[in-house]
């Protein structure tokens, strides 16, 4: 995988800066918990959401934080996209973690009204912790109007009406048929309107030979084919322990935080470690979350375009799709079961592809973390498992839907095409930082710093 270095300033520079001043004091850490603990809040509460609105849900909420923030402190440019104009200059003299608190909780009242009361406890106890005064008040008034705003451009996204949209299966060689009683999964999302990029047109890939029935006769689908019918089998002998451990975690089922919120949970965790400062945290969360967002509703997008069969479908099929390296085996069902909608392209690839680019581009690939997975939906960590990069995890995260059965191999890694490439486009043209002659002096002191360090070790 290649991560493409984003043109500004580097994050982790600023951050180890920040950290060495401060030497990580409990202060700076509780500033920045102020944005992850709305946002592990907003997670617990989307156990029962698929993956493409978590990351849109997300967006908002970290965007609304982010541009309170931003609109009052002016360290990074404040987001507008399309119809949504960014903010002026908030109130002179404003409390920006007032104003962030406030637009924190007015965007889960409206979107998760069924966690009131869980929301206003965090609105009442991180607003105790700031004294009344009138920055306070023109804090919290801003972050209202800032929510609001941003909750008004988003209504008419489409967002609303994506399960609702009409789809048959098609129903022939090759293409889906549903694997249980439920109905096709949020089959108008790819419809949704994006946060940063311009259109989904431009990322959608193509199967090999253009069409499913050239794929279908080719010699990669027979790999595909044979590879997942080989080790994602339910009762595989070649699938390593390991491998099947690998299935489990990353699977993300009902009644968990699904991929978008384990990658959330890497970005809590690594912003923790770095000692990210509040704005730098809100950032961080806000560029993650777009970046999975149009990621997931490009990824919708190609899987209602294309319509692919699953591999418990072809499988089943071997016989009759006109492959003579494929072999039928109408006993065959995979590990994992498969999500209710077509397979190509990897959704699980797709996000967890646009993660790892934002969090290296910002902390670098080499960062060494643990990560623990729900996998009954319990709320309870089942696996625990430790990286030592990105890139890692996120090669991982594709390779589970093989090792599962629900994936193909070349939707993964189509996938992961599509993460990155949405990826870079959100880092190399949204939440820039604000060039001021300052920031440059920053740079270079940075510059010499890390460089005495690692002179002295």
């Amino acid at each position: 995988m290649f991560y493409q270095p984003m043109l500004r300033l580097p994050l982790h520079i600023t951050s180890l800066l920040v950290s060495a001043a401060l030497l990580l004091t409990a202060a700076t850490a509780a500033r920045a918990d102020l944005v992850s603990d709305w946002n592990a809040l907003a997670l617990s509460s989307m156990t029962t959401t698929e993956d493409p609105v978590v990351a849109h849900d997300l967006a908002i909420l970290q965007l609304s934080m982010y541009n309170a923030d931003q609109s009052i402190e002016g360290t990074y440019n404040t987001y507008s996209f399309g119809g949504y104009a960014a903010p002026g200059a908030g109130p002179a003299g404003a409390d920006s973690q007032a104003a962030m608190i406030a637009a924190a909780n007015t965007v889960m009242q409206s979107l998760y009204s069924g966690s009131s009361s869980d929301f206003t406890s965090l609105y009442n106890s991180q607003l105790s912790g700031i004294a009344d005064s009138q920055a306070k008040t023109d804090g919290i008034a801003w972050g209202i109007s800032i929510a609001n705003s941003l909750l008004s451009a988003r209504s008419s996204d489409g967002a609303a009406d994506a399960s609702l949209t009409p789809y048959t299966p098609v129903g022939t060689v090759g293409y889906w048929q549903q694997t249980s009683a439920a109905g096709a999964l949020l089959p108008g999302w790819g419809s949704v309107g994006t946060f940063a990029i311009p259109g989904t047109g431009s990322y959608m890939p193509t199967l090999p030979g253009g069409s499913v029935p050239a794929y279908v006769q080719s010699s990669q689908y027979a790999a595909d084919y044979n590879q997942v019918k080989d080790l994602g089998s339910a009762f595989s002998v070649t699938r390593t322990s390991d491998q099947t451990s690998q299935a489990y975690f990353w699977a993300a089922g009902d009644g968990t935080v699904k991929m978008t919120g384990m990658w959330n949970q890497i970005a809590q965790t690594v912003a923790t470690i770095a000692g990210l400062s509040t704005a730098d945290t809100a950032h961080l969360l806000a560029t993650l979350n777009v970046a999975m967002a149009d990621a997931s509703t490009v990824a919708m997008a190609s899987i209602y375009d294309t319509q692919f069969w699953r591999p418990e479908t072809a499988i089943a099929n071997g016989d009759i799709d006109g492959n003579a390296s494929t072999t039928v085996d109408s006993f065959w069902t995979p590990l994992i079961n498969s999500p209710s909608l077509p397979e190509y392209v990897s959704l699980g690839a797709t996000i967890s592809e646009a993660a790892a680019t934002v969090l290296a581009s910002y902390l670098g690939d080499n960062v060494a973390f643990s990560l623990g997975s729900d996998i009954n939906g319990d709320g309870e960590f089942d696996l625990t498992r430790n990286f030592t990069s990105f890139s890692q995890a996120a090669d991982e995260a594709g390779m589970a839907g093989v090792y599962g059965g629900t994936q193909f191999m070349t939707s993964v890694t189509d996938g992961q095409t599509i993460g990155a490439n949405v990826a870079n486009y959100v880092l190399g043209t949204d939440f820039a930082l604000v060039p001021e002659p300052a920031g440059a002096v920053l740079v270079l002191c940075g510059g010499l710093f890390l460089l005495g360090a690692r002179r002295r070790r």
